[in-house]
């Protein structure tokens, strides 16, 4: 993540810097670490003695892995088109993710208390990109007004 926050930095002038290019960088990551990551053994049924418990795990975390690959998805289909229709689909998929969090989060509280931390603090990611998307004068700029083959004039690191 510091790798990315370091280079979001240096391209902040940049159309596609800034939190922007953090947002895509972290999407990516995200990919990557939640794929090198996951206990793949907790997603056999054989696992897990409780099989009630073991449909929620499954109902609560595979949307949200499968929601982060639409969202990368999405992310590289905007950065291929430029096209503010899919800043339109990014917000409803990240939206959705929070949703999906919130579920995750509730589903936690009930059943598998020791996840509870970790899956609130996930929910930064996905509330925090909703707001970022709706209120970035560099989204707006980069995807609505098409500047992107130029430094943004006038437009901060938002």
């Amino acid at each position: 993540m510091w790798l990315g926050a370091i280079i979001a930095s240096f391209r902040r002038k940049q159309a596609i810097g800034g939190w922007l290019f953090f947002f895509f960088w972290q999407v990516a990551s995200g990919c990557t670490v939640s794929i090198a990551s996951t206990e793949w053994s907790q997603y056999s049924p054989s696992a897990w003695h409780d099989s009630f418990k073991y449909l929620i795990f499954t109902m609560v975390t595979m949307p949200r892995f499968a929601i982060l690959i639409v969202i990368a998805g999405i992310g590289a289909t905007l950065l291929r088109s430029h096209d503010w229709r899919w800043v339109v689909v990014m917000r409803y998929a990240l939206i959705l993710y929070s949703i999906l969090g919130m579920l995750s989060v509730g589903a936690d509280a009930l059943y598998f208390p020791d996840r509870l931390t970790a899956d609130v603090a996930t929910l930064i990611f996905p509330l925090a990109y909703t707001i970022y998307f709706y209120v970035s004068s560099r989204v707006k700029s980069v995807f609505l007004d098409r500047v992107w083959d130029q430094h943004v004039p006038g437009v901060s690191s938002t």
